[in-house]
């Protein structure tokens, strides 16, 4: 008699269980669309990207590259939006204001953001290089001697070898392709404007 109350108990938290997640996944996706007729239901779903991996060591390095990726873009956000920023100011701008508004702008940002930024691993920091350069267009050697001038962007070239970053190299998205997958895979979180 236990076994018929567990199992009536089991198919009522199942069947309870059943139409929350798909009350749930009703209400997660945006694309759906729920037609009722009489007693049946229709649901449209988004499609699924589905990766197969030839090898482990890839699957690890996209799990990897993933992780970075959601830890520095915030950053990258943000860099994104100065670096726009500084180009609009050092154009409309004469020399001396664009100067003292830069170095104003620096010293915030280093206030701000130094002490997260130096905690960052040289993994997450090759990750940051490379999404900038991705969303501005720029290498970053470029992007550093367009604002603070050719002899920084060299020293900061100096510093990043010593790290084992190129800041002068260009980003590829076929030499980066697990990149370029962990960034489709996160859709619209990515979205870097």
């Amino acid at each position: 008699m236990k076994n018929h109350r567990l199992n009536i108990g089991t198919f009522v938290f199942l069947t309870l269980m059943l139409l929350l997640s798909q009350f749930a996944m009703a209400s997660e996706i945006d694309s759906t669309s729920i037609t009722t007729v009489d007693t049946s239901v229709n649901i449209t779903l988004k499609d699924v990207t589905v990766f197969q991996f030839r090898n482990p060591d890839d699957e690890r390095e996209y799990w990897l590259c993933r992780s970075r990726i959601r830890k520095v873009l915030p950053y990258v956000k943000m860099a994104k939006q100065l670096y726009v920023d500084v180009n609009d100011k050092k154009g409309s701008e004469k020399k001396r204001d664009y100067r003292h508004y830069r170095k104003d702008l620096e010293k915030e940002m280093r206030e701000k953001f130094e002490k997260e930024l130096r905690d960052l691993t040289i993994g997450q920091g090759k990750v940051l290089v490379k999404l900038i350069n991705r969303e501005t267009g720029n290498n970053c050697y470029e992007i550093i001697k367009n604002v603070k001038g050719g002899f920084s962007a060299f020293t900061w070239q100096i510093v990043a070898k010593h790290y084992d970053y190129n800041l002068k190299e260009k980003y590829d998205p076929n030499k980066e392709w697990i990149m370029e997958m962990a960034i489709r895979s996160l859709g619209s979180e990515y979205s870097v404007r």
